[in-house]
């Protein structure tokens, strides 16, 4: 969203209803089977990746909203446009209205997966 508005002079904008929306993210996880060495280097790279340093150059470069915080304080310094950026770093009263899907259980996993094998034909 964030580039489309930037290269259409405003022609677009993103609105969230006041009944609420929700927000994606991307999470970082440790198999249970991962082995120790795996694991130490696993959450070498989570930390990294929430260091406020780094996830500031990372949402720089893909232009996603960064949950991490100190982030945005980091963005001032690199590119300060982007810090201000309500696609990024969604301020609070934006932030009230938005919720996140919970993970679904396995017998719904189930009963989805069949429900989307039927519609699509399979």
């Amino acid at each position: 969203m964030f580039i489309l508005a930037a290269e259409n002079e405003g022609k677009f904008d993103f609105a969230i209803p006041d009944s609420g929306g929700t927000i994606s993210g991307d999470n970082l996880m440790i198999p249970s089977t991962a082995s120790a060495e795996g694991k130490a280097n696993a959450e070498k790279l989570i930390n990294f990746y929430y260091d406020p340093v780094i996830a500031a150059e990372v949402a720089a470069y893909v232009n996603y909203v960064c949950p991490v915080k100190g982030a945005q304080e980091e963005m001032e310094k690199i590119a300060p446009e982007l810090a201000s950026s309500p696609y990024i770093f969604p301020d609070a009263a934006t932030s009230k209205k938005l919720s996140v899907f919970r993970s679904l259980t396995p017998a719904e996993e189930t009963t989805w997966s069949e429900a989307f094998q039927k519609a699509a034909g399979n």
